[in-house]
């Protein structure tokens, strides 16, 4: 054992690290990249919505509290550090869905504050300088809006900020999506410094979520794409009816960049985006199809809406809610596909799949926003239980888990920014939750904790290893000690005079015809020889064969001596079951018979006693003789190697050692006043 510990050391110690390694990390990951934590949790109005955005760019958010219904009427309230700065009446009810955004038209470095109302039938747009509290747009028209079942039903979908003329003043282009009243779908773009607004046609479809600005055929003009809602709820005759899907592109004055193509049916989400190929820009589309009688598909189309190549995607676990982006290249760009079952598939230009890789599950995207203020937005999701918001980059990677305390419903969220440093704030369901959102720095160092992880469990492990070696060598060791030491100790008690006698013993009883005593006391000499060679592979025996052993001994010594002594033993039936070195007992019984009892002979009676005692601590063995002590045994000249005792402290040290039990003795003169005194040895084995 020792020898394969020594030889394969190094290649257990790797083995178990790397496992307990990966078993370390599986249990205890290290977070990713990103992390976030709650930082604040507040009760807010079920008046107001909470919205936060640094108005002035100082690196600190002012805060915008939209107050639904201010006698009669919505408000604005802005608020620095407690303080109100000012505050807007409006008319009308607040726009639903994102009816706020912030912008700096005239690029000054202070932002306008742009609100959507509505009022009977009409959905107005209102904007306000913050410096000069000026109203810059009072109530310009929109267009007009139904309500279905006596509610307001459409809502005003995240607007975008863009110098769309490159005038060197920033435009608006929002869009405005319904359900039923399929009158208002419009994408729609104002130009605050001519006071101009361009509105997308008539259409049962139009382009609302994610609005991107491109420039599709490089004249230096803008086009829009987006993604496109076919839920079958106007007539198949209306313009451009949502009972199809379609490939549209919108110009920089909400033209139609061509004719739009019916690519699908309805239902369907058609998510839309620039890509740009090896030769020239396409446009890249993801037809998510929910229906029986279509199958989703992604496809490139050129600038000008021709088909180019078209993919069918047959798979549908975790299609229903799956979102598109595309991702751009050095060379060229590729296609993500997130399904909402956490996979993630990579597309190349050829509509090929080329990778494979997990982000988190969802139950449906919610729009992209930049709230880590790096220039790049990132997307929200809402996750599996509803009530966990999912932050992931553009390429949908590096998912983190936002936890909220209810169902995730007409969440309002944006970026708090304090000292420069930003947050993630939520106002929903009447509660304000302020979230840190940082890139993870041990995720930086991610391998060089996994590599000091395995050297550590490596180096535990060897050490570990080369202990153990030590401890099999340092037991083998003992063994072959005390093995050696109790070879010398038979070979003291089972010496060839000791034997000889013996046997001349029982031969005088064969001569003397006592045929049943020569055979008794011959069984007592094969029993000892038995005893001896059985345990010789043993370092230690049982303490009741040792007594045994010793019984047997002394059985062949008094018929050695003509029954020159007695011996007493207390009944052996109560001995606890512990081991005990070999010849612990018979090697002071033998001291006893030899230097004590042996030069008494024909003078008085001898007698040796052995007694044991059991306690709480310790079992106490005694064992006496009323011989002539010790002071005489030294001037008898009397045959002795005298290494018997030494011979057994070695042993009891190993011993000790080796069984993790000590054991000591004591010799004394029981009567040390007289010439004879007798002697007695006191044995105690401990308890552990």
């Amino acid at each position: 054992m020792t020898l394969l510990f020594k030889k394969h050391n190094f290649y257990l110690s790797l083995i178990f690290s790397l496992l307990l390694t990966v078993i370390s990390l599986w249990i205890i990951p290290i977070p990713g990249k990103y992390v976030s934590k709650l930082m604040k949790k507040e009760r807010t109005s079920t008046n107001e919505i909470l919205v936060y955005n640094d108005l002035d760019n100082d690196g600190n958010s002012e805060l915008l509290r939209f107050v639904k219904d201010f006698i009669g009427r919505p408000a604005l309230i802005i608020e620095n550090r407690g303080k109100v700065l000012f505050q807007w009446n409006l008319n009308g009810v607040f726009a639903r869905g994102t009816f706020y955004h912030c912008m700096d038209a005239d690029n000054n470095g202070k932002k306008e504050v742009v609100i959507f109302t509505c009022e009977n039938d009409s959905i107005f747009m209102n904007a306000i300088d913050i410096q000069t509290q000026e109203k810059i747009v009072n109530r310009e028209f929109i267009t007009r809006y139904k309500k279905t079942k006596g509610r307001i039903d459409f809502g005003i979908h995240k607007a975008i900020t863009l110098d769309v003329n490159k005038d060197g003043n920033n435009e608006i282009i929002f869009a405005v999506a319904c359900a039923f009243s399929h009158i208002s779908r419009k994408l729609a773009v104002f130009d605050f410094k001519n006071n101009t607004l361009h509105i997308s046609e008539k259409a049962g479809c139009h382009i609302g979520w994610n609005i991107q600005p491109c420039d599709l055929d490089d004249d230096g003009k803008f086009e829009f794409l987006g993604n496109i809602h076919s839920p079958g709820n106007s007539k198949i005759d209306y313009p451009y009816s949502d009972q199809f899907s379609w490939l549209m592109v919108c110009d920089d004055q909400m033209k139609y960049k061509f004719p739009p193509r019916n690519i699908g049916k309805y239902p369907a989400f058609t998510f839309e985006s620039v890509f740009q190929g090896k030769e020239e820009k396409c446009i890249a589309i993801f037809y998510n199809y929910s229906g029986l009688d279509d199958t989703p598909f992604l496809a490139l189309y050129s600038s000008q809406g021709i088909l180019i190549r078209k993919k069918l995607i047959k798979d549908s676990v975790g299609l229903r809610s799956a979102v598109m982006s595309v991702l751009q290249g050095e060379d060229n760009n590729l296609i993500a596909l997130y399904r909402s079952n956490g996979i993630v598939e990579i597309y190349n230009e050829l509509l090929e799949k080329i990778a494979e890789r997990e982000s988190s599950p969802f139950l449906g995207a919610t729009m992209k926003s930049d709230i880590d203020n790096d220039g790049v937005d990132e997307c929200l999701f809402i996750g599996s239980d509803r009530n966990e918001l999912i932050v992931t980059r553009k390429d949908y990677s590096h998912p983190v888990s936002i936890l909220l305390d209810d169902d995730i419903k007409d969440m309002h969220h944006s970026m708090f920014l304090q000292n420069n440093t930003p947050m993630i704030h939520i106002n929903m369901n009447n509660y304000s939750y302020l979230f840190s959102y940082t890139k993870n720095f041990l995720y930086a160092f991610r391998y060089l904790v996994y590599i000091l992880t395995f050297m550590a469990t490596f180096l535990m492990f060897h050490f570990m290893g080369k202990l153990y070696q030590y401890y099999l060598k340092r037991q083998y060791e003992d063994e072959k000690r005390i093995t050696e030491l109790q070879v010398k100790a038979i070979e003291q008690q089972m010496s060839p005079h000791f034997t000889l006698n013996i046997l001349n013993s029982i031969g005088n009883l064969y001569e003397n015809h006592d045929k049943q005593k020569a055979q008794y006391y011959f069984g007592k000499y094969s029993k000892l020889l038995r005893i001896t060679l059985i345990s010789s592979g043993e370092i230690s025996i049982p303490l009741k064969d040792e007594l045994n052993f010793t019984q047997s001994y002394l059985e062949l010594e008094k018929l050695r001596l003509n029954n020159g002594f007695q011996y007493h033993f207390l009944d052996n039936d109560h001995i606890p079951d512990i081991k005990v070195p070999k010849f612990l007992i018979q090697t002071f019984v033998e001291n006893a018979v030899k230097h004590g009892i042996f030069p008494l002979q024909g003078k008085r009676s001898a007698n040796i006693q052995v007694n044991y005692k059991h306690t709480k601590d310790h079992f106490c063995i005694t064992i006496e003789d009323n011989g002539i002590g010790r002071e005489l045994a030294k001037l008898q000249n009397i045959p002795s190697t005298g290494k018997g005792l030494s011979i057994l402290d070695e042993i009891l040290q190993l011993y000790k050692r080796f069984e993790s039990r000590s054991i000591n003795y004591k010799i004394e003169d029981k009567y040390p006043e007289k010439e004879e005194s007798g002697t007695k040895v006191t044995i105690i084995i401990s308890n552990n």
